[in-house]
């Protein structure tokens, strides 16, 4: 029955979005590790050692370490040659993923091992046979094939597995990865403890307009495969949904020493030490930034720069890293800091578009509104050298940057004294906003409801505040800011027990804060830039 409850869940959703290249590990010795979580998926094996790589391989791509993964499998076959389940591993690791569409010479060295698994499929069992033939329709051996439609087969296929084999949840966790697989990520229009299922539900479940009902499994994961660093990542994406920040912060510090003892044991290199692992300091720079902990936030902003920053040139994706540091002084409103902040190398366009933003953005809070309409070209001729093809995580550059656009020209106009116009260019940015694709942390990391319900209180529109700043809430569950800026606009409105009631509930959400946020800031009469930083 649980099989059935995960498929009917699973089955019901649709998907869609972005993966990443991958390239295989130095030659090294592949051990047993502890702290993967509980998988045993027996197979047709005199060796128990083979067995043991096995489980830890499926346990590792069940973790999104699909490198380390192949090479358990492949460790397996040393100790096995006959292990066709091992070869069926291999096969199904060097595919496609949710965050990697692969490529082709992975594609074809996936096909090879899957043929060397049907070579030795007689040797197996039915069941295993039944898996092996489930990803044959998988892979062709003609580069040129509609990987589209092999995705397709190969989720049938699964469906049919699972119906051959009901009280597999292997196979249902693997059929529910074939239906995700299909359109990664945008995946919107059970029980138990199984990891890898409990990840799966996650990433079916984080962007729905209702992603609390992740928090079981987010509660069930963190403990169930204590050295998968993603696995113990994962919960954060439910967390950050619905704003419990020091449950976030918790998961991705923890994620972060699972993955460093990871790296340093391993040696491992390529996808997982530079796109996973920095995956885990990204959310918690973006998860101490959403509960006020400045130097949380900054100080993983800047490891987060300094690991990538090397390696830009060579894998230039890693570059939707480096803004952060600008991300994280721009939402604490650091405007000394972001004129000192140094400017990027010329080649990081990405990062120099939003190193003129930012600095807009603490001209326009300055009073010098010339000043920042120079970094507002300047940052729409960097725009434009950048391709139209250029992705963030999930999002267009363009759209992305299309709220900035917005955002810098509503401060701007703010700091002329415009404030219709200002209210007008922020209402517009949160039009920009919403065409913003999903990610955590999301690609455009400034809440613009913020900037729009301050707008809306220097203007007086006390009602108008209100509902953006509860709309702000209702995107970003205690978002303190947005909490803060709520009970001033119903204080202004007369609605004095409302407004207890929700600086009690900001209180709570600001409780780890290293920011105090003014009523005099609300208002404009926040400190200018000191001389020295202009």
């Amino acid at each position: 029955m649980k099989i059935f409850i995960l498929i009917l869940l699973l089955a019901s959703l649709t998907y869609a979005q972005h993966g990443h290249g991958s390239q295989p590990p130095e030659k090294r010795v592949i051990m047993l590790e502890e702290g993967l979580g509980k998988i045993d998926h027996p197979v047709s094996t005199k060796s128990a050692d083979a067995q043991k790589f096995f489980n830890q391989g499926l346990a590792y791509l069940f973790a999104f370490n699909h490198d380390e993964g192949v090479a358990s499998f492949k460790r397996a076959i040393e100790l096995d040659p006959n292990l066709a389940m091992a070869y069926w591993g291999m096969s199904l690791g060097q595919g496609a993923n949710y965050n990697d569409p692969g490529n082709t010479e992975r594609f074809g060295l996936a096909y090879v091992n899957l043929q060397k698994a049907l070579e030795l499929a007689p040797k197996a069992n039915e069941a295993e046979r039944a898996y092996i033939n489930a990803l044959s329709k998988r892979y062709s051996k003609d580069p040129n094939a509609d990987k589209a439609k092999l995705a397709a087969d190969y989720r049938m296929a699964m469906a049919d597995l699972v119906k051959q084999y009901p009280d597999d949840l292997d196979a249902a966790t693997l059929y529910a990865e074939s239906m995700m697989n299909l359109r990664p990520w945008q995946l919107w229009s059970l029980d138990g403890k199984p990891a890898g299922a409990n990840h799966y539900y996650i990433h079916a479940i984080e962007a729905s307009p209702t992603p609390e009902r992740g928090t079981a499994a987010a509660m069930r994961l963190m403990g169930l495969a204590p050295s998968a660093g993603h696995l113990v990542h994962m919960p954060s994406h439910i967390y950050l949904r619905t704003g419990d920040w020091d449950e976030a912060v918790k998961s991705n510090d923890l994620a972060i020493v699972a993955d460093r003892n990871y790296i340093a044991k391993s040696g491992a290199n390529g996808i997982y030490p530079l796109m996973y692992y920095n995956h885990n300091v990204h959310m918690l720079a973006s998860s101490h930034a959403s509960h006020g902990n400045y130097a949380g936030s900054i100080k993983a902003a800047n490891e987060l720069a300094t690991n990538v920053g090397p390696n830009v040139a060579a894998m230039p994706m890693l570059e939707m890293f480096m803004p952060y540091p600008l991300v994280s002084l721009t939402r604490f409103h650091k405007w000394d800091e972001v004129m000192k902040y140094p400017q990027p190398d010329s080649k990081m366009l990405i990062t120099t578009a939003f190193w003129h933003f930012s600095r807009g953005m603490a001209l326009a809070e300055s009073g010098k509104p010339g000043d920042a309409e120079k970094e507002l070209s300047a940052l729409r001729e960097t725009m434009k050298q950048i391709p139209a093809t250029a992705d963030l995580f999930t999002t267009p550059v363009s759209v992305a940057w299309k709220v900035g656009d917005d955002l810098l020209q509503g401060e701007i106009a703010e700091s002329r004294g415009d404030r219709k116009a200002a209210i007008d260019l922020l209402r517009a940015a949160v039009v920009s906003e919403s065409k913003v694709n999903y990610a955590e942390p999301p690609d455009w990391d400034l809440p613009v409801r913020e900037w729009l319900g301050r707008a809306l209180l220097r203007d007086g529109q006390y009602a108008e505040a209100e509902k953006t700043y509860r709309e702000a809430i209702q995107r970003n569950p205690r978002n303190g800011r947005a909490l803060f800026g709520l009970a001033e606009a119903l204080d202004k409105q007369g609605k004095s027990t409302s407004a207890e009631l929700v600086r009690r509930e900001f209180t709570a959400a600001w409780a780890n804060a290293d920011t105090t946020l003014t009523v005099a800031e609300l208002y404009g009469k926040a400190k200018a830039m000191t001389a020295s930083a202009r």
